[in-house]
C-alpha cells in the first residue's frame, strides 16, 4: 500500500517561458503618443499653459510688483465685468453664435444707469435697467440673426451701431460730463473686493449649472457641433439659441454696473473694445470659436484671469500701450489658428 507522502502529487515546476515573437511586450510611449496627446487635449494645455505661462514670466520681469496689494486689488476691479461677461457670452459662442455688440451694449447701459441713478438714487433700479436693457439688446440680435436667417456677426454689427450711436448722441448734446452726483452709492461695486469676488463666484457657480448639468447648456453645446443633428434629436435650435442670448444679456448687464462704477462717468468710448476682449480672454481659456461639445466655462475663467494679468503685466513691465495692443492681436490670431476646428459637420439647418 502506498503511504500518504506517496499518495500526494508533485507538481513539477512550470519551465520558464521563453519570450517569442508573440508575447505581448510593454509599449513604449512614442513622440507619435505625445503628439496625438497633445492634439486631442490642446484647448486645455493653451487653457492652463498660458496661465502659468503668464504667472511665470511677469513674476519674474516686474520683479514681484505685479502681486502687490495695490495691482491685485486692481487685477480684481478688472477681471469682475470681464469675468461675467465671459460667463454670459459663452453660451452664445457655444451653439456657434458670435458677438461683437458687447462694448457697445456696456455703453449704453452706462449712460442709462448714470440717469436712472441720479434720478431716483436707487441702486437696485440701476442694477435691472441695465439687465433690462441688455437683455433687450441680445433679444433683437438673437430674434433678428433667427428670424431672417442672416449671420450672428451682422445682427449683433448692427445692435453695435445703434447703441454706440445712442450713447455718442446723448454725450456729444451736452457740455457737461455725464457722471453720478452720487458715487458713494455704488461704491460697493468699485471698492468693495469682497463683494466683487463674491459676485463671480455666485455667477461662474449659476453658469456652470446651467452649462454642464441642464438641457441648455448640453443642447447648445450639441448645436454648436452640428444644428441639424441637434433639432433631430429633439432641441428646439431656435428656443436654445433665444435662451442663450437672454442668459448673456443678463451677465452684460451685471457687469455694466460694475464697470460703470469703477469709471464713474460715461463718454463716447465708454465700453470700446470690451467685444476684443472678451474674445481675447475666451481664446486664452482654450475656447474654440466654433463652438461645440469642447466649450468649457473655465475657458471663461481662467481666460478672463489670464488676459487682465497679460495686460497689467505687459504695463508694469514698461511696454508702451500701443506694443500691447500689437501683442494682444498676434496672440488672438495665433491661439485662434491653433483652437479652430474645421468641422465637415452640416452647420445650418435647412431653409
Amino acid at each position: 500500500m502506498k503511504t500518504e507522502k506517496e499518495k500526494r502529487v508533485m507538481v513539477p515546476a512550470e519551465a520558464p517561458v521563453e519570450e517569442t515573437s508573440e508575447t505581448p511586450k510593454k509599449r513604449k510611449i512614442s513622440g507619435a503618443d505625445v503628439w496625438q496627446f497633445a492634439k486631442s487635449q490642446k484647448n486645455s494645455l493653451i487653457r492652463y499653459g498660458a496661465f502659468v505661462l503668464v504667472l511665470i514670466v511677469f513674476a519674474i520681469t516686474t520683479g514681484g510688483k505685479l502681486f502687490s496689494t495695490y495691482n491685485l486689488k486692481t487685477i480684481v476691479s478688472q477681471v469682475t465685468p470681464l469675468l461675467i461677461m465671459s460667463a454670459g457670452l459663452i453660451f452664445v459662442f457655444a451653439h456657434g453664435g458670435m458677438d461683437i455688440s458687447v462694448g457697445a451694449v456696456v455703453g449704453l447701459c452706462s449712460l442709462l444707469s448714470v440717469y436712472v441713478l441720479n434720478d431716483t438714487g436707487s441702486v437696485f433700479l440701476v442694477l435691472l435697467t441695465c439687465i433690462a436693457v441688455a437683455v433687450a439688446c441680445y433679444v433683437i440680435n438673437g430674434g433678428s440673426s433667427i428670424l431672417f436667417k442672416i449671420m450672428s456677426t451682422i445682427s449683433s454689427l448692427a445692435i453695435m451701431f445703434a447703441a454706440r450711436g445712442i450713447v455718442t448722441y446723448n454725450v456729444s448734446r451736452t457740455d457737461e460730463t455725464i457722471r453720478f452726483t452720487n458715487s458713494s452709492l455704488v461704491k460697493m461695486f468699485s471698492d468693495n473686493y469682497g463683494f466683487m469676488v463674491a459676485s463671480c463666484v455666485i455667477i461662474v457657480l449659476i453658469c456652470k449649472v446651467l452649462f454642464d448639468y441642464t438641457k441648455l447648456g448640453k443642447q447648445a453645446k450639441a448645436i454648436g457641433d452640428n444644428p441639424l443633428g441637434a433639432a433631430q434629436s429633439g432641441a428646439n435650435v431656435n428656443l436654445i439659441k433665444m435662451l442663450c442670448y437672454i442668459v448673456a444679456g443678463v451677465c452684460v448687464g451685471i457687469a455694466s454696473v460694475f464697470a460703470i462704477a469703477r469709471v464713474g462717468s460715461v463718454s463716447e468710448n465708454m465700453g470700446s473694445g470690451r467685444e476684443m476682449d472678451v474674445l481675447i480672454a475666451l481664446i486664452l481659456g482654450g475656447m474654440s470659436l466654433s463652438g461645440g461639445t469642447k466649450s468649457k466655462l473655465s475657458a471663461a475663467v481662467i481666460g478672463s484671469i489670464t488676459y487682465v494679468l497679460l495686460s497689467n503685466g505687459l504695463s508694469i513691465s514698461g511696454v508702451p500701450t500701443n506694443y500691447i495692443s500689437l501683442v494682444k492681436g498676434i496672440l488672438f490670431l495665433v491661439i485662434v489658428l491653433l483652437t479652430l476646428r474645421q468641422s465637415k459637420n452640416i452647420r445650418e439647418l435647412p431653409r
